[in-house]
């Protein structure tokens, strides 16, 4: 994350540098001087607000990772470890909180800024480290920490996925920007899939018990493919981030005729 700060703090002053080139008013001569200028390096420089939006991308895709390897991670302990005996620390599951509300803070805040999301993303890491960044799970230890039962962290870590779909959702897309038809179909489909199937197994939820983490697999999945939809929508798109949606979609498409967990590998975003 701190390398992706680090491009995005970068590339926000250059987007903002360039835009306020283009409206700052000139003489003639300047106009002039100015185009000669952009024909010069035409071809030759990357718009920075295609840099930032590849960064920002990346950071919830990242983000994202982390998310779902804290839920299996948690899920597979659960399952695993003596019910009563098994308990979380009230100090991570704080951070999880802390996690939830800077999120929600910036879903509420968003629409009041003039700025595309990846600007208002970055602008806002810059005041707000610690927006986006996902703690890590743990295990309480025998040393007297505050602890909470796997029952209410569970409850906590569901609670800041479902945000974390909402600040996905919270991203509209530009009017301007139309996906390719056959990607637009494919990746369609594949979510009315997913929502039928998680339609089917809320109907299930009245015999099985384990309806809610089956809900929850279903809700990841679809987070999924709003990751790969974002990813679509960028101004610029390499082969091997091509290549990374693909993979993505397979592995949803995988787990959408599976009834296992969700022990899928972590798959990291391509810069280039």
């Amino acid at each position: 994350m701190t390398f992706l700060d680090r491009i995005s703090s970068q590339k926000l002053a250059e987007t903002e540098s360039v835009r306020s080139i283009r409206f700052q008013p000139r003489s003639i001569s300047e106009r002039i001087a100015r185009k000669f200028t952009i024909q010069k390096k035409k071809g030759g420089n990357r718009d920075p607000y295609q840099e930032l939006e590849i960064a920002y991308v990346a950071q919830i895709s990242l983000a994202w990772e982390a998310l779902n390897w804290n839920y299996v991670c948690f899920q597979q302990r659960k399952a695993n470890g003596d019910g009563e005996r098994f308990y979380c620390t009230a100090r991570i599951a704080q951070r999880f909180q802390q996690f939830q509300v800077l999120l929600q803070r910036f879903i509420e805040n968003e629409p009041y800024q003039r700025d595309r999301r990846p600007q208002v993303f970055a602008r806002t890491r810059i005041s707000s480290p610690k927006l986006l960044q996902v703690p890590e799970f743990q295990e309480a230890d025998e040393d007297g920490e505050n602890i909470i039962s796997p029952t209410e962290f569970s409850s906590i870590l569901e609670d800041a996925i479902r945000t974390f779909m909402n600040f996905l959702k919270a991203d509209k897309k530009n009017p301007r920007q139309i996906l390719k038809s056959f990607v637009k179909t494919t990746s369609s489909s594949m979510k009315m899939g997913l929502k039928g199937l998680l339609r089917r197994r809320r109907c299930w939820n009245k015999k099985w018990v384990q309806g809610e983490e089956e809900e929850m697999d279903i809700l990841m999945g679809l987070i999924d493919m709003k990751i790969v939809s974002r990813t679509l929508r960028m101004g610029e798109i390499s082969q091997e981030q091509l290549q990374w949606c693909e993979e993505k979609m397979t592995k949803v498409g995988a787990l959408e005729w599976k009834s296992s967990k969700r022990v899928l590998p972590a798959s990291f975003f391509p810069l280039n």
